[in-house]
């Protein structure tokens, strides 16, 4: 069923709403729906509403609304800031893997070098990309999307109970790092495209961070966050399971 992004859900509580211009538009221009189609909306916080398109396109009627419970379990990617291009890929896949924050930061070796006059048109834009990405997958909760000031400013808002940080002079592999229960939140350090410094290392670690390796190979910025969260998903979170809840049968010991 087709959905759509509506962040006034919750405040909304009438049976008859009126659509957004550019939902509409969409909704009769691009997809030529005819009233009566069936489609959802969604809020970005966990409500869903399967909704009925009215005779007049810029109205609906909501039929059900369905609260979801907030995930228990919970990954954050801490990302030094990389190209435009792969940034924009890191969010839509991390969306789709299910990131719950995105919290961008510079670094010491960061390429890009985000000007103050720019920073909320270029939020703005990659809150756009993760609520887009929300709607392809029926994620119906939009991570947050966040630009720490400066690396230590980073360290210090990170929110995860077992903090990993990807390094590739690290030596550690992944299963040694995993508990055997389920932490509630993960933070994952990944580094620009030069990767993280000694200096910035041993920041991290003092900060609680724990450094790995992922395998023989250097994974390029825009993958090594997504590999290893698609890992985390699988032995912690929601990839092996049918729809609906959270797993923890499995645990890093069996990854080895």
């Amino acid at each position: 069923m087709r959905r759509f992004y509506y962040p006034q859900l919750q405040q909304n509580h009438h049976e008859i709403i009126e659509l957004p211009g550019e939902v509409a538009r969409h909704l009769s221009t691009v997809l030529r729906l005819q009233p009566g189609a069936q489609f959802e909306l969604f809020d970005g916080q966990g409500t869903v509403a399967h909704c009925t398109l009215l005779q007049e396109n810029h109205r609906a009627k909501i039929n059900k609304r369905l609260p979801l419970t907030t995930p228990e379990f919970k990954i954050e990617l801490i990302q030094a800031l990389p190209k435009g291009e792969k940034l924009e890929l890191i969010l839509q896949k991390g969306t789709e893997l299910g990131l719950a924050r995105f919290l961008l930061t510079p670094s010491a070796r960061t390429v890009v070098k985000l000007k103050p006059a720019k920073k909320e048109s270029r939020l703005d834009r990659w809150q756009k990309i993760v609520q887009e990405a929300c709607r392809q997958c029926g994620q119906p909760f939009v991570p947050e999307v966040e630009i720490s000031p400066d690396f230590t400013s980073t360290l210090a808002r990170t929110q995860g109970e077992l903090k990993l940080m990807l390094w590739e002079e690290a030596s550690t592999p992944l299963p040694q790092l995993l508990p055997q229960q389920r932490p509630t939140s993960i933070s994952l350090l990944v580094g620009p495209e030069g990767g993280f410094s000694t200096a910035e290392a041993e920041q991290a670690q003092a900060a609680g961070f724990q450094t790995l390796r992922l395998g023989p190979r250097i994974l390029r910025t825009e993958t090594a966050g997504l590999a290893i969260l698609s890992i985390l998903q699988y032995v912690y979170g929601d990839l092996i399971l049918s729809e609906g809840g959270f797993s923890s049968s499995m645990n890093g010991k069996e990854l080895s």
